[in-house]
């Protein structure tokens, strides 16, 4: 449920939700793109069952928080202390789904000495490191037309958002889900998972457009981390079905951080992994067990 933004020392508000168990151990949960606080919801029972207070912030920009011009990506630690000092959090775990990773390894490279455990699912590569060639034909598209025609992504979101709309039954859905490999097409058929995920995209898509371009030009720009100066343990989760990002992308960047370790769940996509697979990533992030590496 959503908590009463947080007035930042820089004046900006930043919006935040919460799920889990409200006496649990601390975890932050870092949404994708676009995305929104209301994407923790993923977490809300199993955040119960291993007890987790799991805090989902929007990034700057997005739905309740404020926009910040001009950030970077190694802005974002700043925000996660003030955040983790207003809630009397000393140590956190931290987990990032899809476009949320980067804000992980963020963390991960400016406060390690913070973090009870940094885990990312499906997470976006550093594309100034691994390219775009094996990306989404539709992220590929968004990434090019974001400053060479601007008129482009808002039209694009305003699309998203009416198809968002749209009951998981309707023929439209029902066409993309399809041409979706066999668990993700399982993921979508589940009725809570296809409203939180449309209940939190929609307020991704709906924010502005400037905010969301942002959001996204970070993906693109230059991190301002040094992969190989990231000693604390990394624990990547990626789908071997994943069409949005193929685990080719993420398996050419994790190979440079010292302490990372990549889990490749061949029979998953970029939806089934994160929304199917909850209980199992969560349960060895926090116990931090290691299984299956490849």
């Amino acid at each position: 449920m959503d908590a009463p933004p947080l007035l930042l020392s820089s004046g900006r508000k930043l919006g935040y939700a919460e799920y889990g168990d409200p006496a649990g151990v601390p975890m932050f949960y870092f949404h994708g793109w676009p995305g929104s606080r209301l994407q923790g919801e993923m977490l809300d029972e199993v955040g119960k069952k291993f007890g987790l207070r799991v805090v989902s912030p929007d990034r700057p920009g997005i739905g309740l928080s404020d926009f910040q011009p001009g950030r970077r990506l190694l802005d974002w630690p700043g925000d996660m202390r003030e955040l983790a000092a207003h809630l009397g959090w000393d140590n956190f775990h931290v987990l990032g789904v899809s476009g949320g990773g980067p804000y992980v390894l963020a963390c991960a490279h400016a406060m390690p000495e913070r973090l009870l455990s940094a885990g990312v699912v499906c997470g976006a590569p550093p594309l100034r490191e691994v390219g775009t060639k094996d990306l989404l034909w539709a992220y590929r598209l968004a990434l090019w037309a974001q400053d060479r025609v601007p008129w482009f992504l808002g039209a694009g979101l305003a699309v998203a958002a009416q198809f968002m709309r749209l009951p998981a039954a309707s023929p439209f859905v029902a066409a993309q889900v399809c041409k979706m490999c066999e668990r993700d097409q399982q993921a979508f058929a589940r009725p809570d998972l296809y409203r939180i995920l449309t209940t939190s995209g929609r307020v991704g898509v709906s924010s502005p457009v400037h905010a969301v371009r942002l959001d996204g030009n970070i993906y693109s720009s230059d991190w301002g981390i040094e992969l190989g100066s990231v000693r604390f343990p990394m624990r990547y989760w990626h789908g071997g079905r994943d069409s949005n990002i193929p685990v080719s992308m993420v398996e050419r960047f994790v190979r440079k951080i010292p302490n990372a370790t990549l889990k490749v769940w061949e029979e998953d996509g970029h939806y089934s992994l994160p929304f199917l697979c909850t209980e199992e990533i969560v349960e060895e992030l926090v116990s931090g067990r290691v299984e299956a590496v490849k």
